[in-house]
């Protein structure tokens, strides 16, 4: 990896983070590049304004989203199966990468980061969303619903899986943390039998 590509992955790590925790909105230029160990000039050489780093960081996290719904999907061809894998996926791959949950609800939620990216041809996080609202329209309980049934279906399914791991945090402040990671080691097996009531019938 060359130094450039180096700056440019160690500014992405810090940006997700910021963006994260704080929103499009609260996330600071000055203090991703000091974070990143660069100035603010060397951050706004790789990324020309906050939309363009804002923009960077919710495709890196659309390519993991799109490499993970497809690796899950891979080994059954029965959507009902297909979507339980990818949901279990999600969950431990949100436990794990924190900053990708609490980025999935901002770009989903966010005002000021919508408007950020509302000139793009195509909304962030789209090529993962409408695969798998298709792959919910393809379960037998949802065939015949429609789209919109499929996307409510998935908006509260990724709700399941995004918010415990954004508010750890928070939760493990108030219960401490203890419960919480017990919590969290339960998730995946909650999140199968959640999603098998869901989608079957």
């Amino acid at each position: 990896m060359s130094s450039a590509q180096h700056t440019q992955s160690e500014l992405l790590r810090a940006a997700r983070r910021h963006f994260a925790e704080r929103g499009y909105q609260g996330a600071s230029l000055a203090r991703i590049s000091s974070e990143s160990g660069v100035s603010k000039q060397a951050l706004l050489h790789h990324f020309k304004t906050k939309d363009q780093l804002y923009r960077a960081v919710l495709d890196q996290l659309n390519q993991e989203l799109v490499q993970l719904l497809f690796v899950a999907m891979e080994e059954t061809e029965q959507a009902e199966l297909q979507i339980e894998r990818v949901f279990v996926a999600l969950s431990g791959f949100f436990l794990k990468q924190r900053s990708a949950a609490a980025l999935l609800i901002g770009v989903l939620i966010d005002g000021p980061g919508q408007a950020a990216v509302a000139d793009d041809l195509r909304p962030p996080v789209q090529d993962f969303l409408e695969p798998l609202a298709a792959l919910i329209q393809a379960t037998e309980r949802w065939r015949d619903a429609g789209f919109a049934a499929a996307l409510s279906i998935a908006m509260e399914l990724l709700g399941v899986v995004c918010l415990l791991p954004a508010a750890r945090c928070n939760l493990s402040y108030r219960f401490g943390k203890d419960p919480v990671d017990q919590g969290a080691g339960l998730a995946p097996a909650h999140t199968r039998d959640l999603v098998r009531s869901v989608v079957r019938r």
